[in-house]
Parts: structure tokens; sequence; C-alpha cells
């Protein structure tokens, strides 16, 4: 019989209900020692199996990852701002960047931050540091939170989706080997939506060029 590490973390869970449904949600964001895509599908699963309904499994998880989300940052937000420009300038000065560059970037993050914020909720591993990083940047807080929350909705619901429809139409033998492919699915969507993004900025680029300089001439 194959290991796996997702279902044997589940049989704990299930063993304390809503919750060690709740804690492992909220403890997540710190502590990812199984990452959070594989255990929101075996969440799936286990509703599927009748351990708990949907939308149960769903509102409880969510509930414990947005808590979790905002007692991250609110924890790095208790450092005063120049300790948090301080920390930026000699993070960004590790990857050879200027600190002019560096205070420009975090002047570009915080007109844009309510998008970051959404966006970086459905990357893994990096939506687990977004919340400190924002509170680093010293950003609106409420902005940060709700697009954060609504970015925390679709990643929960997306893979508990997954194992629930995952369970009852196909054998679903092992949950971990189900999560490293809902995983890679993943990660080419979000390839393939990076390459679009891109490919209209460039083009709405090359548009504006030709506007101010008709002709193709400067």
């Amino acid at each position: 019989m194959d290991f796996d590490p997702v279902d044997t973390v589940m049989v704990w869970i299930s063993a304390y209900g809503l919750i060690g449904l709740f804690a492992i949600a909220l403890l997540e964001r710190f502590i990812p020692l199984v990452p959070s895509y594989g255990l929101l599908l075996a969440v799936g699963i286990a509703a599927a199996e009748g351990v708990w309904s949907l939308s149960t499994a769903f509102l409880t998880t969510f509930v414990g990852s947005v808590f979790g989300c905002a007692a991250c940052f609110y924890a790095v937000r208790q450092l005063d701002e120049a300790r948090s420009t301080r920390f930026l300038i000699k993070a960004g000065r590790l990857f050879g960047l200027s600190a002019e560059r560096i205070e420009n970037g975090i002047v570009s993050v915080r007109r844009n931050q309510t998008v970051l914020a959404f966006s970086l909720q459905l990357v893994p591993t990096v939506r687990l540091f977004a919340p400190a990083f924002a509170a680093l940047l010293r950003g609106n807080s409420r902005s940060f939170l709700v697009a954060s929350t609504a970015g925390i909705a679709i990643w929960n619901g997306l893979f508990i989706g997954i194992g629930y429809q995952a369970s009852r139409s196909i054998e679903a033998s092992n949950t971990t080997v189900l999560a490293l492919a809902a995983l890679g699915c993943l990660l080419v969507a979000e390839v393939a939506l990076l390459w679009i993004a891109r490919w209209i900025r460039a083009r709405r680029k090359s548009g504006c060029r030709s506007v101010r300089c008709p002709g193709g001439t400067p």
C-alpha cells in the first residue's frame, strides 16, 4: 500500500472534527507542513465521503485561512515604517537593487496593492509570505485584507471543489498524487495567464508608440 502523507494528516483532522479543520487551516499559514492545496483536496474528498458537508468544509477552512492571514499581517505591521523600509532596502540590496529603485518599487506596489494582494493568494508558497510583505510595505490594511479574502475564497473553494468532484467521479486512491497533479495544472494555467498578460501589455506599448510616432519614426 502506497504511503499517502496528506491522507495521514486528514485522519488526525477528522478525529477532531471542525475544530481540527479550523486549526489546520489556521496553522498552515505559519507552519506549512503539508501544502494547502493537498490539504484542501483531502478536505473535499472527505466531504464527498460524508465526514462533513461541502459548505461546512469550505466555510471552516476559509475562516481559518483568513484569520491566519490577518494574524500574520498585523504581527508584522507592528514594525514602524522606518524599520520596515530599512528591512526592505537591506533585503533588496541582496539582489543588487539600489535604494532608489527599491523605494520606487515600494510606491508602485502600494499603488497596485489590491490587485497584487488578490493575485498573490493564488500563487503556491508565495501566498504564505504575501501578508508579511504587504505589512512591510505599509499599504492600506482594509484593501489588502478584502482582496486577500477574495483570493483565499477562490483558492480554498477551487481545491476543495476539485477534491470533492474527483472523489465522486474518479478513483482517488492516493490524495498526494492527486494534489501534485492539481498543482501541476494550476502552475500551467498561471504561466499561460502570465504569458497572455505580458503579450497584451507588449501590444499596448507597441500601439502607444505607433500613436506617438506616426510612420514608426521618432
